[in-house]
């Protein structure tokens, strides 16, 4: 999703240095905290256009392999196409802040109030994606559990290199298509990096080092996939079982996709969540005497899988992840 800084408008008390300022601090935080975008296609609709957005996907034809009869043209062929829809809804939160806080606190400008809410608004579109990704996707077992099935994992069934390859193969034969880098992307926690990233098969060579990767959260790659790590996994609490009498393997998922695979829709330019800092001001009746200011965000957003087939979510466990039983 981008991160474009947008111009606030007015705020009663706000000069527009300070607005700028708040936008810089409110989508530092926000951007540091979107993980599961990365891999999704954007649309962007206009403003007064409906709340429903459609996605339409075609469907590959049959291979022509009858030859054509000479000076004949061929028969024609229907498309079939698939269409998916999203519907757009606000979210948002907001807090006040007392004024005797304000006068009082060595907290500058409310900064960290706004930049807490910058992390807010980052953290909430994320887990939205992530749980559309998770309803969505095509679900996956370790090829190591016991059993096809979320109580046979263990903390001994890790992410590794041969389940990477499994993956790929799938979404190969999906057909699911390769992002422009040539690879397919991958969201993992920290959980699953760990095990992963001590994996004898991960190729520290292909580290990146970018600044650019840094910043994203690109961790690496293998077998054709590109990783980002995300500190917000989707974790199955009680879902597995271990050896122990007093504890159970906590179920860690992982997505895998290729290009295309989910979409996120923003209205208009409003490509990122918008913070809203105001002081009291004389109009106010909710805030007679003045005794507080409020900070909050808000943004525009929808987010859908578009082809399941494209999406794995790879259900596997973790290195000493239990849960009390």
């Amino acid at each position: 999703m981008s991160t474009t800084t947008f111009a606030q408008g007015s705020n009663p008390g706000l000069t527009q240095t300070m607005q700028i300022f708040y936008d810089k601090k409110f989508l530092e935080r926000a951007k540091t905290e979107l993980r599961y975008d990365f891999g999704a296609q954007t649309r962007n609709v206009p403003m007064n256009s409906g709340k429903v957005v459609y996605f339409t996907r075609f469907s590959p034809l049959a291979l022509a392999t009858t030859a054509l009869s000479e000076a004949e043209a061929p028969s024609f062929v229907d498309m079939t196409a698939t269409t998916v829809s999203a519907t757009l809804a606000n979210y948002g939160s907001a807090v006040k802040v007392g004024d005797l806080y304000s006068m009082t606190s060595i907290e500058a400008g409310l900064t960290e109030h706004v930049s807490i809410i910058g992390q807010n608004a980052g953290e909430t579109i994320d887990r939205l994606i992530r749980t559309e990704l998770n309803s969505g996707a095509t679900s996956a077992v370790v090829s190591t559990a016991t059993a096809v099935a979320l109580t046979a994992i263990r903390t001994s069934d890790t992410l590794t290199g041969l389940e990477i390859r499994t993956v790929v193969r799938t979404l190969k034969t999906n057909k699911a298509r390769k992002f422009e880098s040539g690879l397919f992307r991958a969201i993992i926690g920290q959980y699953g990096a760990m095990d992963l990233m001590g994996n004898s098969e991960w190729l520290d060579a292909h580290r990146y080092t970018t600044s650019d990767a840094i910043e994203r959260g690109v961790i690496g790659k293998l077998h054709g996939v590109e990783f980002v790590e995300s500190n917000d996994p989707l974790i199955t609490l009680s879902a597995g079982f271990s050896t122990s009498a007093t504890n159970v393997a906590n179920v860690h998922t992982s997505f895998f996709f290729g290009a295309d695979a989910y979409g996120v829709v923003n209205l208009g330019s409003i490509s990122s969540p918008k913070v809203y800092v105001k002081n009291p001001g004389s109009s106010s009746t909710d805030n007679p005497i003045d005794t507080f200011s409020t900070i909050g965000w808000k943004m525009p957003f929808a987010v859908k899988v578009l082809n399941s087939n494209w999406v794995i979510a790879l259900k596997h466990g973790a290195t000493g992840s239990f849960n009390a039983a």
